[in-house]
């Protein structure tokens, strides 16, 4: 069985100077309109790149045949990328994936500069709950459940805010501490059940060094012969830096976008502080579950949209794993998302719970399905039996989870 858990960062171009895209691309033939829904659109420019990649291999894009106009738009939309750093850049190959086990299942995530071990924390810390079908079986319990679930996400994003490059940065200790249970029983026993906290409670500040993003898409593949893919690709951005190059048809990412603005530094987004060649932190959680006893796949899951990916990929697995949902049930079914003091509800979840939520003075707000800086789609892929099993997120469309 072989597993590939990976995560592209796309074309990593440092040049956030906005720009137009390219309206041979987005508009019509008179291209003083828009495209519409169900209008064909055309990357010509970039399928003749993918060729030419197919051809010559990577080398055409760092140093070879497409490597100077490439040069040439960036620095004509005010980018700084040189010859050098293109010949230089090297993928970064990391064989070791955050491995944890809850219950009959072992996980496998990305480690950091990615959301593996905030994952591992927030299951760390619910598992001391014995989570199970049970624990949404009435009114009471899910008020219960849910509450532990949110304060479980607070507690772990203002950790994932100490997170950074480990290439740049000494992180050793911060991840080790991050994915231990030891640490997880200790903050779960600061997780009052009777009501929540303010947000310095969860050693939260109000710059977390961890920006929004939605330039993400995210595929998930389980193949016959049992091999797994969970892969998460991000131009940063909507369109990523707004550049599109005219001759290869290139999208040119954002992604220096994701690192913390020096002016705003606290002590938590110290590790996420922009170096040449540093990759920025991440909420992206591309994710494949074994079952414990047979070692075979039993789901690859992970999803797009921003900070609000690791949480969203956690409630898919908890419908779906341990509350006994159908997948399609699992990815459709409501969820919370967190952002400092605030628990954000999406339309359609259960009044009940929200009642009891407030009660346990939790700020309530709702957010629309049809407010797409807000929320997260998720792609799931799962074994059961001798069936396979798969379902893109309707907020999505339906379509494969991209952002």
């Amino acid at each position: 069985m072989h597993i590939c858990l990976s995560i592209l960062i796309t074309l990593y171009c440092l040049c956030s100077c906005l720009s137009f895209l390219s309206s041979e691309v987005f508009c019509g033939s008179n291209k003083n309109s828009v495209l519409k829904e169900n209008d064909t659109i055309r990357f010509k420019q970039l399928a003749d790149t993918y060729k030419t990649i197919a051809e010559e291999g990577p080398d055409a894009f760092y140093s070879g045949s497409l490597t100077q106009d490439i040069l040439d738009e960036i620095k004509d939309a005010g980018g700084i990328i040189t010859r050098e750093d293109l010949k230089s850049y090297k993928p970064v190959l990391n064989e070791y994936a955050v491995n944890f086990t809850v219950g009959n299942y072992i996980f496998l995530a990305p480690d950091a500069p990615f959301g593996g071990p905030v994952l591992a924390l927030i299951f760390n810390i619910l598992k001391g709950y014995n989570i199970s079908s049970s624990s949404v079986s009435t009114i009471e319990n899910k008020i219960l459940t849910y509450h532990r679930m949110i304060e479980a996400f607070r507690f772990a994003d203002a950790q994932k805010s100490k997170l950074g490059d480990p290439l740049y940065e000494d992180l050793t200790e911060i991840v080790k501490i991050m994915t231990s249970e030891s640490f997880a029983d200790d903050i779960r026993s600061k997780i009052t059940d009777p009501g929540t906290h303010q947000l310095n409670y969860y050693e939260q500040e109000d710059i977390d060094g961890v920006p929004d993003d939605h330039g993400t898409s995210h595929l998930s593949v389980l193949a016959e012969d049992g091999s797994a893919v969970a892969v998460t690709n991000s131009i940063n951005n909507h369109f990523g830096s707004g550049v599109m190059s005219n001759s290869t048809g290139i999208i040119f990412n954002d992604q220096m976008n994701d690192f913390i603005d020096p002016e705003l530094i606290s002590a938590h987004g110290k590790n996420n502080l922009i170096k040449p060649g540093k990759r920025p932190l991440s909420s992206m959680c591309p994710t494949i579950i074994l079952d414990k006893h047979s070692k075979q796949v039993k789901m690859v899951v992970g999803g797009a949209g921003g900070t609000n990916i690791t949480t969203s990929v956690a409630q898919v697995i908890l419908n779906y794993l341990f509350f006994n949902n159908g997948l399609q049930e699992a990815v459709k079914e409501p969820r919370v998302y967190i952002r400092e003091t605030e628990t954000r509800v999406e339309d359609d979840f259960d009044k009940s719970v929200i009642h009891g939520l407030k009660l346990k003075n939790h700020t309530i707000y709702h957010t629309s399905l049809s407010d797409k800086t807000s929320l997260s789609v998720v792609q799931a892929v799962v074994r059961e039996g001798d069936k396979i099993c798969a379902e893109s997120d309707y907020r999505n469309h339906g379509c494969p989870a991209g952002y």
